[in-house]
């Protein structure tokens, strides 16, 4: 007879014994239920063990480095908190970024789970195998947050990311140039925001006139090449026949060009050695009337400690010729070929381009989502007005030539647009050498 359930100096009592019995069961019965719950809540919350039991999940991601990295570093702690997965940034200069990625999926190491591609990278990325195909990931909703909203995504941006009916990706941060104009200057001159290229060459004209003009990224660059793709689409206009053949040539692109040597003459004093930096800096100073800029510049000014126009400026898509059409780029979360974590990596995806972790980045340092619900917010529209011109513009939007020459096609075009610009080409010239020059490269 167990000795701890009676004294010994006494006879026992049996009916004393059987409560004591009863007690004592009772007791385990509770420790049992209470080990039972704790263990339970334990698997519940631990969601990023392995599907072994193993160790926790740990999950290595590629960015470039700057301040929206250092914004998403903080978000990524939420994550943590909600999946017990732990998240690595690996965050890079840009300039070196795309060939860190590709060094580190060729070898085939899983070392990167998830890797953060611009839209250019993306065919040559999926042509060499380097990225998982998401397309059962996105309909699993036990991957997806609450709010994920496959169809909330802009169409325009989730077919960049399909090859042969397959999807590699979730589109997160756009940019595209849009159209800025200070709003007090054109109202003392009795002047409206401009739509059309008419109506954008009278402005341009009538402040030019009186000592400034429109502020235009003229330099020799990327960014009058991605103005200039804009004005060619806007007049149905296209780099490329039906049967796939350059033609730079054709009268749509010829009209476009005519508009930028027009449009470039109205310019502020300095314009044609302006990028989009250049641009900003004039407008966010009260000099400039009007402007291309880039959506990515925006915010700066809206900025009231650095901007004298904060609150006075206006925003629209790009002129056209016949109808708006936007040149945009977009960011991308991609899970690789050789994650050891895939479904992991995906849930990280689908939680960071979800509605309302980018609305939190969008808050944080205004970038600019792919998802069409945030151009209307009314949270990021009252703190960036631009966010509707924005979503005007990808109505009807694409990227710049996504083949494997397409960088030679952009180099020939920035040389061309720059001749026309400073007056040292006619516009229908200036395309036909364009066209010469490549006509080994485009055959």
């Amino acid at each position: 007879m167990d000795r701890g359930w009676i004294s010994t100096k006494s006879k026992p009592n049996k009916g004393r014994i059987y409560k004591m019995r009863i007690r004592n069961l009772r007791l385990a019965l509770a420790l049992a239920l209470i080990v039972g719950v704790i263990s339970a809540c334990s698997s519940n919350n631990d969601n990023g063990k392995s599907s072994s039991g193993g160790k926790k999940t740990t999950l290595t991601i590629s960015r470039w480095a700057g301040p929206h990295a250092d914004d998403q570093k903080e978000l990524l702690k939420q994550f943590e908190r909600e999946t017990g997965i732990t998240v690595k940034m690996d965050d890079v200069d840009y300039g070196q970024l795309q060939q860190k990625q590709m060094l580190n999926m060729s070898t085939k190491t899983g070392e990167y789970d998830l890797v953060w591609a611009q839209e250019i990278w993306i065919p040559e990325y999926i042509k060499a195998g380097y990225l998982h195909p998401i397309d059962d990931y996105v309909s699993n909703d036990a991957l997806n947050p609450a709010d994920f909203d496959f169809n909330d995504y802009n169409p325009n941006l989730i077919n960049i990311l399909k090859n042969d009916g397959k999807l590699y990706g979730l589109p997160t941060f756009i940019q595209l140039p849009i159209m800025v104009y200070n709003n007090d200057m054109l109202a003392e001159e009795g002047l409206t925001a401009p739509k059309t290229w008419s109506e954008t060459l009278a402005v341009a004209k009538h402040f030019h006139d009186k000592g400034t003009g429109i502020a235009l990224p003229a330099k020799q660059g990327q960014a009058a090449v991605d103005i200039f793709s804009s004005l060619v689409r806007s007049n149905n206009g296209n780099y490329f026949n039906a049967d796939g053949k350059l033609d730079l040539t054709n009268p749509a692109n010829v009209e476009a060009a005519a508009f930028w040597k027009d449009l470039s003459a109205e310019s502020m004093n300095g314009s044609a050695n302006w990028h989009f930096d250049e641009v900003n800096k004039a407008v966010q100073a009260g000099q400039a009337p009007i402007g291309f800029t880039i959506s990515g510049l925006a915010g700066q000014l809206e900025d009231k400690a650095n901007s004298s126009v904060a609150g006075k400026i206006g925003y629209a898509p790009i002129p056209y010729g016949k109808q708006a059409f936007g040149t945009l780029s977009v960011w991308n979360w991609c899970v690789t070929a050789d994650s050891k974590h895939p479904e992991e990596a995906y849930r990280l995806a689908a939680w960071l381009t979800s509605k309302s972790t980018e609305k939190q980045m969008s808050l944080k340092d205004g970038q600019i989502a792919a998802r069409q619900s945030l151009f209307t917010d009314a949270d990021l529209v009252k703190q960036f007005p631009f966010f509707p011109a924005v979503g005007e513009s990808l109505k009807q939007a694409d990227t710049q030539p996504l083949t494997a020459d397409a960088p030679k096609l952009m180099e020939a075009l920035q040389t061309a647009l720059s001749a026309i610009a400073v007056g040292n080409a006619e516009p229908k010239a200036a395309l036909e050498k364009a066209q010469q020059e490549l006509a080994s490269v485009f055959k």
